[in-house]
């Protein structure tokens, strides 16, 4: 009698049949023989054997969700490091910082270039004629003669300094009579003698003028010596000027000048334009003398222009008269073209170098830059 057997399902994608099917096969199948027991392993184990190794389940769901899982997070990730290309200066590979030594050397190559066809022409020109070396020593100019003059003009400034220094009064009354006061007095007392111009006053030989007897008078009528204070408008004083005026060369002008100066009308004297290394023109306000109005009397020859600098002169379109105020300038320096066409009739004897400092507060075309008045005036 045989035994039944049932049947096998077909069914590939159902689970149940699969096992099913593997149970059949498995009975039907032979058993195999029974194995001798194997010998038992020794009871020490290296340590690579004492490491088991990772069971993998295969066809686990939650194994393949998580694996998933992970799979969309590695996608999802960003790079949190800087994997952009590094960045270049457009100036160091357009080269734009050496554009100006290049303009500069390509100047510098053709000038050489024409300096080059210069002298080649002249040389074809001349057929080699011209010696192109120099065998004569060069001269060299030396700096001893100006370096004597910086000296000399020291030590000129030093005697100016320890002149004042000299002179400095004690603000102190102490009561004690210096030794030396007595010869002082002395030595100003001397008055050097006056010399008469013969040329300038041989014209008034005709008008029996009784000229001063002493020498003080002839010198405070002939040469009186005033002084302007000048002063830095909103900063501070620059120092005294001494002007010594010569009145033969013009009486009117000379006279007022000295009213003005003993009445210390200094607000009246004003400086209109400065024009530096040539003069400074200067006004006497509203001078209420009738006789400026008139011809005046006057002799261009007593100051050479060309002769000396700082001279104080006025122009001969007044010489019919001042219409309201007396201009005239200081000049800078000697002017051998002002001859003939202006009168001078002062020069400054002291404050030379504060007139040139002036010189630094004017423009080419004569404005001021800077405010500049006297302060005080007076006669000496």
């Amino acid at each position: 009698m045989s035994l039944y057997k049932f049947p096998r399902c077909q069914s590939i994608t159902s689970m149940g049949s699969a096992e099913f099917n593997a149970m059949q096969t498995a009975e039907a199948a032979p058993k195999p023989e029974a194995k001798p027991k194997p010998k038992p392993k020794p009871k020490f184990k290296t340590l690579l054997e004492k490491q088991k190794k990772p069971k993998v389940k295969m066809h686990n769901a939650g194994h393949m969700a998580a694996w998933r899982e992970h799979r969309e997070r590695v996608l999802g990730m960003t790079s949190e490091l800087d994997t952009r290309p590094p960045g270049f200066q457009a100036i160091r590979v357009t080269g734009v910082i050496t554009l100006r030594q290049i303009a500069m050397q390509f100047m510098e190559r053709t000038r050489k270039n024409i300096q080059m066809l210069v002298e080649l022409s002249k040389t074809m020109r001349t057929h080699g004629d011209i010696m192109p070396f120099r065998y004569d020593r060069v001269y060299t100019m030396s700096s001893l003669p100006y370096t004597l003059k910086q000296l000399d003009r020291l030590d000129v400034e030093n005697r100016d300094i320890g002149k004042r220094i000299k002179d400095v009064v004690s603000g102190l009354d102490t009561g004690i009579e210096k030794k030396n006061s007595l010869v002082k007095r002395k030595h100003k007392a001397r008055i050097p003698p006056f010399h008469m111009p013969q040329t300038g006053l041989a014209k008034y030989k005709g008008y029996n003028i009784t000229m001063p007897k002493t020498d003080k008078e002839r010198w405070n009528l002939l040469r009186p010596t005033i002084y302007l204070d000048i002063f830095l408008k909103g900063s501070r004083p620059l120092g005294r000027i001494v002007v010594q005026l010569y009145t033969e060369a013009a009486p009117v002008v000379v006279l007022q000048m000295v009213r003005a100066c003993i009445c210390n009308m200094h607000q009246k004297i004003v400086i209109k334009r400065l024009f530096p290394n040539l003069w400074m023109d200067v006004d006497l306000l509203e001078h209420g003398n009738s006789d400026l109005n008139q011809s005046l009397e006057y002799d261009g020859k007593i100051i050479d222009h060309g002769a000396s600098a700082y001279v104080l002169s006025f122009s001969k379109e007044y010489l019919q008269g001042f219409p309201k105020n007396v201009s005239f300038s200081m000049s800078f320096k000697p002017l051998s073209v002002a001859n003939g066409s202006r009168i001078g009739f002062g020069q400054i004897i002291q404050g030379s170098k504060i007139l040139d400092s002036l010189q630094c507060y004017g423009t080419k075309n004569g404005k001021l830059n800077r405010s500049i008045v006297f302060t005080s005036c007076g006669l000496l």
